[in-house]
């Protein structure tokens, strides 16, 4: 098996065709990519169909695509890859296909060192009189992910020309040559070659229609089962806590019926109330809506305002009387207006 490639038991999806999606599970985004390239032009050499699964974005909204931060429905994702077949072409291609990628990446590495042996030689110092360490690094790897690019391209274009390098330009801009280099000298990678005892090993671990729906269906029992479990116990926890809760309060009432002199009067009883354990997840109720009362049946004579005597106001609101008719003096009372 690959470490760049992630390979489940196949299942059968419809008559003599069986169906796996595969994972690629680099580091690197721009890495997984170049590997999902690879197991796509294997796919076209080997008679299988390959697809890219859609995901959705689960941040996605109507809002958030139109008016608010531009997200997507979704995009196809390029970390896996959805391939259909007859079983034995389907096994051959899951076998050529960890073999190749080892094979493109162990080249990748080998493009590098020529690199490194670049970068030692005379004909480099030239080209790296401005750069230190930290850019080195940065140009090695990044060199390292342009042959890779250039191997998984000469992937589908058997039989390219080999360019010769040009010593007026830096390495790392001719990476597509030192990739050609390393791939002209390793005699380049067959597409085809498979293992026939490793064909049969995943020959049989292919899954039949019959057998994946019973284990799909044994999983569901499984999660099913443990549901219930979880709720049980849940249920007799809850019938603990109260069995104590229940023998507290008898302790503490039989203490204070005694003090009292009140045991004969009120036993303590064992009989308890039916324990209600409440629902995993409670539901918040609905708040019931306010029914607002027409200004007509408040104010029947059809009149808006309410007189409200002194007295009133003196009863329900003890010195607010004052505040509301305050006294006036002898000679502002003479300019007062007639009632």
């Amino acid at each position: 098996m690959s470490a760049y490639v992630e390979i489940p038991r196949p299942h059968e999806s419809g008559p003599g065709r069986f169906t796996v999606e595969l994972r690629f599970p680099a580091a690197s985004k721009r890495r997984a990519k170049q590997h999902h390239d690879v197991a796509w032009t294997l796919a076209g050499v080997h008679g299988v169909e390959a697809s890219t699964p859609y995901t959705v974005n689960p941040r996605w909204s109507v809002y958030e695509e139109k008016w608010g931060n531009g997200e997507r429905h979704g995009w196809l994702d390029e970390r896996r890859l959805s391939v259909d077949g007859a079983p034995r072409a389907l096994a051959r291609y899951l076998v050529a296909l960890g073999r190749v990628l080892d094979a493109v990446e162990g080249l990748a590495t080998r493009a590098v060192r020529a690199f490194g042996v670049w970068k030692r030689s005379v004909a480099a110092e030239p080209h790296l009189e401005y750069e230190d360490a930290s850019t080195m690094r940065v140009r090695s790897r990044e060199f390292r992910a342009d042959a890779l690019s250039a191997l998984v391209r000469r992937l589908g274009a058997a039989g390219a020309d080999v360019p010769r390098r040009d010593d007026s330009r830096p390495l790392w801009e001719q990476y597509g040559t030192v990739a050609a280099e390393v791939w002209a000298q390793a005699g380049g990678v067959d597409l085809k070659g498979a293992d026939e005892s490793a064909v049969n090993a995943h020959l049989a671990r292919m899954v039949p229609a019959v057998v994946f729906e019973a284990e799909r269906l044994a999983v569901l029992e499984a999660a099913r089962v443990e549901a219930e479990r979880l709720e049980a116990e849940r249920v007799e926890l809850f019938r603990q806590a109260d069995a104590a809760c229940a023998r507290e309060a008898d302790t503490v009432d039989a203490e204070r019926y005694a003090l009292d002199g009140q045991a004969a009067l009120f036993p303590v009883s064992s009989v308890r109330p039916a324990l209600v354990v409440p629902p995993p997840m409670p539901v918040k109720p609905r708040r019931v809506p306010r029914k607002r009362v027409p200004v007509a049946a408040r104010f029947p004579d059809g009149t808006t305002h309410v007189a409200i005597s002194r007295d009133q106001v003196e009863h329900f609101n003890p010195g607010m009387a004052a505040a509301i008719w305050p006294e006036v003096s002898a000679d502002r009372r003479r300019y007062a207006p007639a009632a």
